[in-house]
């Protein structure tokens, strides 16, 4: 019986024509790596203040980080499979490992940190908006309207979800904005 190829004449092989392992090394270390990390801040959120009586069954504040952390841990447990799952498109995925990280990911964990940094200044709304703007243009596009858009109805769907349907308490900020 044959054995079907993909279409960069793989076949069900790492590049090279060697074959693949069911778990890859890097992968599951990263997948460690970022499993622990998870856990660390999951345990970091039984530190938290006891929300007052006024949330009533809302959402609590340990609830979504807890629920994002799992999500995280989760699909991080899955990164040692990945070439297994994505079989066509593992040759370019192993091939991408060896070129270096580019600017554009060094300058969009620079914007990120430095945006985190001053959330609490900027309050929640405004953080979401700046975001939203500025990750768009740091990425390259270029079309300004189409992000004044996006970033106004992502801020505003955001902010209106999560302040006013699941009653999450949302920072003002130097501004005071809020819905609340």
């Amino acid at each position: 019986m044959a054995r079907e190829t993909n279409r960069y004449g793989a076949t069900g092989s790492h590049a090279g024509g060697r074959k693949s392992p069911i778990i890859d090394g890097i992968d599951a270390l990263l997948a460690l790596v970022l499993f622990a990390i998870c856990a660390f801040f999951y345990w970091q959120t039984y530190g938290f203040d006891a929300p007052g009586a006024f949330l009533g069954e809302n959402v609590l504040p340990e609830h979504f980080p807890r629920l994002l952390l799992v999500s995280i841990g989760g699909m991080a447990l899955l990164l040692p499979f990945e070439h297994r799952l994505e079989v066509d498109r593992w040759p370019l995925i192993e091939k991408s490992r060896s070129a270096p990280i580019g600017l554009s990911t060094v300058l969009t964990m620079g914007f990120l940190v430095v945006l985190v940094a001053l959330s609490g200044w900027l309050g929640t709304i405004l953080t979401i908006l700046v975001a939203a703007l500025g990750l768009p243009l740091l990425w390259g596009e270029r079309r300004v309207v189409l992000i004044l858009v996006y970033a106004l109805v992502f801020t505003s769907v955001v902010t209106w979800l999560f302040s006013i349907v699941l009653s999450v308490y949302f920072e003002p900020g130097v501004f005071g904005l809020t819905l609340r």
